[in-house]
C-alpha cells in the first residue's frame, strides 16, 4: 500500500471492538471526550454491546464496578487521553483487591506527541502499576494483515487476563491519529483494507481454569475434629450458598456468617449459626472449635481477627478465591481455586457426622446472651435498628447494599440471620468513595428491587452519581443514615486519647452538613425523610412502590452508635 488508507482507524476501531465483544465484553461505560471518538463510534455500530454514557471518569468506573459485581462479566470502561484514566484509578485499586473483572480502554494521542508538550497528552503507559492484571499498548494504527491479526489477539487476551485465574483490572492503551470521524472506503487502499479486515478469522480467547490443590491436609485435620467452624466473610453474589450450607450441616460445623457473606440472609434450616460471633467472640469462648474453614474475603469483624491471636491451637485453612488472604499469617493452608469446586470436593471426601453438643452448647448460650444485650441496648431511634428495619423490610430476592464504615458493622452486630438477600459490598479495599455509582450499576444489571445503607459522609463523597440513580427505573433506594458526620471515629482507639484536642472534632468526623433534599431535587431523584427505626422502614417501602430511585434521608442521634456500644460492653463484660 502506498499510503494511509483513509479508512484506517475506522476499521482499526472496529476490528478492536469485535475481539472484545468476542473475548466477553458486553457493556461499554464511557464518558465524552474526543480522542477516544474512534472506539466509541466502533463500539455504538455493535448490536451486542450496551452503551451506558456517564459523565464523569470517576463516577463511571464505579458504575462499572457495579455492573460486575452483578453480571461477573468485564464491562469495558472507554474515556478520553489525558488525566481522563487517572479518575478510574480508585475503582481500579477496588477491582483487584476485590477480585472483579473491569477492562479500561484508554484513548491516547500517536507515538510522535507523545513528551513533546502536545495538550492533553502524558505519558499513559502501565498507568495503574501493580494494580493492573495486564497492560497493552496497542501502538499505532497499521494496516498490515500482521498488525490486525496481533492487535485484536492482545485486546482478547487482555480480556482474558481480566476473567481470571486471578479476575481484576486490565489496561488497553489505544492510539488514534486525527481524523478521528468515521471515514468510509473510498481509495484503492482503503477498500482493500475493508477485505482483509473482513476476512480475517475471530478471535476466541482461551478459557483458562484454576486447579485446586491438594486438599488432603484439610480433609485430614476436619475428619479429625467434631467441633468445626466455617466463618463467611465477604462473598461474591455467585457464591455457592446451598453447597455450603450442606457441607456445613454435614459436618455437624457452626456457621459463623457475615452479613456479606450470602450466607447470612438466607434461609439456613438446622444449620447451627453463630450470627452474633462479633460480640461474643469478646470473651473467652467456653468450647472452642479446633478447626476453622474460612471463606470468601477477609471478615470485617475486627474481635474475630483479635480472637484469633490469642487462639494459635486453632488449626485454621482459607479456602477459595484468587487472592492471598491471611493478615494474620497465622493459617495453617491458604487454598486458592474456585470456591464451589473446592466445597464440591470437600463434600465428596468427608464424612458426616453429628456435632459436638458441648460446642453446640456454648454457643447457643453466647448467642443468647449477645442478643439479649443487643435488645436491652438498641433504640427506636438508634442507628443500629435502622439498619435492622431496612433489612428485614426489603421483599426475598432484593439486593441489599451495606457501606464501609459503620453500616456494615451494624449489619453484623444487630441484624440475625434469616429472609433471601443478596448483598453487595465494597470490601477490596474498604473505601467509602463512588458507593452511590456502584450502587446505580448493580441496580441497573440486577433489575429487581435495590437498597443500599451508605452514612452521610459517604453519600457526600459521591453525590453526583445521583444523575445516575435518577436514570433507574427499576425500584432502588439509597438509605443514607445521617449521624453528622463519621463518627466511627468515636469507637476507635483516637477518641481514648485526646491529647490537646477533641479526636472526634471536625478533623476526623468532616460533617458534610448536606442539604439531601436538595440534593435529591437537582438531579431529579425522589426523596423520603425518616426518624428512626419505624419511620425508616416505612419511607424504604414507599420507595420500592415506585419505579427509580429514591433517597431515603434518615436522621439519628449524632452520639448513638458510641452510646450503644459501650452499653453492649458493659452487659456484656
Amino acid at each position: 500500500m502506498t499510503h494511509r488508507p483513509e479508512n484506517l482507524l475506522t476499521v482499526w476501531a472496529d476490528a478492536l471492538l469485535d475481539a472484545l465483544a468476542r473475548a466477553g465484553v458486553r457493556d461499554v461505560v464511557v464518558s465524552p471526550g474526543s480522542r477516544s471518538t474512534p472506539f466509541l463510534l466502533a463500539a455504538a455500530r455493535r448490536d451486542d454491546l450496551s452503551l451506558h454514557p456517564v459523565l464523569d471518569e470517576r463516577a463511571a468506573s464505579f458504575f462499572a464496578l457495579g455492573l460486575a459485581r452483578v453480571t461477573g462479566r468485564p464491562p469495558l470502561l472507554l474515556c478520553t487521553s489525558g488525566t481522563a484514566p487517572a479518575h478510574y484509578y480508585p475503582a481500579v485499586i477496588e477491582a483487584s483487591e476485590a477480585s472483579l473483572p473491569l477492562v479500561v480502554l484508554s484513548a491516547d494521542r500517536p507515538t510522535e506527541l507523545s513528551g513533546t508538550g502536545a495538550p492533553q497528552t502524558t505519558d499513559q503507559r502501565a498507568l495503574y502499576g501493580v494494580h493492573a492484571r495486564a497492560f497493552v499498548d496497542l501502538g499505532d494504527a497499521d494496516p498490515s494483515a500482521r498488525a490486525l491479526r496481533a492487535m485484536r489477539s492482545a485486546a482478547a487476551r487482555a480480556v482474558q487476563a481480566a476473567l481470571g485465574p486471578a479476575p481484576g483490572p486490565v489496561q488497553i492503551n489505544a492510539r488514534a491519529r486525527k481524523p478521528l470521524e468515521p471515514c468510509a472506503a473510498e481509495s484503492e487502499e482503503g477498500h482493500a483494507l475493508a477485505a482483509l479486515a473482513a476476512s480475517l478469522p475471530p478471535v476466541h480467547a482461551a478459557r483458562v481454569t484454576l486447579e485446586s490443590p491438594a486438599l488432603a491436609h484439610v480433609i485430614e485435620a476436619v475428619e479429625a475434629s467434631r467441633r468445626v467452624a466455617v466463618v463467611a466473610g465477604p462473598l461474591p453474589l455467585d457464591a455457592p450458598r446451598e453447597a455450603i450450607l450442606a457441607l456445613t450441616r454435614k459436618l455437624g460445623a457452626s456457621l459463623w456468617a457475615e452479613a456479606s457473606s450470602q450466607l447470612r440472609f438466607t434461609e439456613r434450616g438446622d444449620v447451627h449459626a453463630g450470627d452474633a460471633f462479633d460480640l461474643w467472640l469478646r470473651q473467652p469462648l467456653a468450647c472452642p472449635p479446633e478447626v476453622i474453614l474460612e471463606l470468601g474475603a477477609t471478615p470485617t469483624s475486627a474481635a474475630y481477627a483479635r480472637w484469633l491471636d490469642g487462639a494459635p491451637a486453632i488449626r485454621r485453612f482459607v479456602l477459595g478465591g484468587t487472592r492471598h488472604r491471611d493478615p494474620s499469617g497465622a493459617a495453617e493452608a491458604v487454598l486458592l481455586g474456585d470456591l464451589s469446586a473446592l466445597v464440591a470436593k470437600l463434600d465428596a471426601a468427608l464424612t458426616a457426622r453429628a456435632p459436638d453438643p458441648a460446642f453446640v452448647a456454648a454457643q447457643e448460650r453466647a448467642e443468647r446472651r449477645v442478643w439479649d444485650a443487643v435488645e436491652g441496648a438498641l433504640t427506636p431511634e438508634s442507628e443500629g435498628a435502622v439498619v435492622r428495619a431496612v433489612v428485614r423490610a426489603l421483599p426475598a430476592g432484593a439486593l441489599l447494599g451495606l457501606g464501609n464504615s459503620l453500616p456494615i458493622r451494624h449489619a453484623d452486630r444487630f441484624v440475625p440471620g434469616g429472609g433471601d438477600l443478596r448483598v453487595i459490598t465494597q470490601r477490596g479495599v474498604n473505601g467509602i468513595d463512588g458507593w452511590i455509582a456502584g450502587l446505580a450499576g448493580s441496580a441497573q444489571a440486577d433489575g429487581g428491587p435495590a437498597a443500599c445503607i451508605v452514612g452521610d459522609v459517604t453519600a457526600a463523597h459521591d453525590l453526583s452519581s445521583l444523575a445516575l440513580l435518577a436514570r433507574l427505573r427499576t425500584p432502588t433506594a439509597l438509605v443514607v443514615i445521617d449521624n453528622g458526620g463519621g463518627r466511627i471515629f468515636e469507637q476507635l482507639p483516637i477518641a481514648q486519647n485526646p491529647g490537646s484536642y477533641d479526636p472526634v472534632s471536625e478533623l476526623f468526623t468532616t460533617p458534610p452538613a448536606v442539604r439531601f433534599e436538595r440534593a435529591a431535587e437537582a438531579y431529579g431523584v425522589r426523596y423520603e425523610a425518616a426518624e428512626g427505626a419505624g419511620a425508616a422502614r416505612d419511607a424504604l417501602l414507599r420507595a420500592l412502590e415506585h419505579g427509580g430511585a429514591t433517597l431515603v434521608h434518615v436522621r439519628v442521634p449524632p452520639h448513638g452508635a458510641s452510646e450503644i456500644e459501650r452499653a453492649l460492653r458493659e452487659a456484656l463484660r
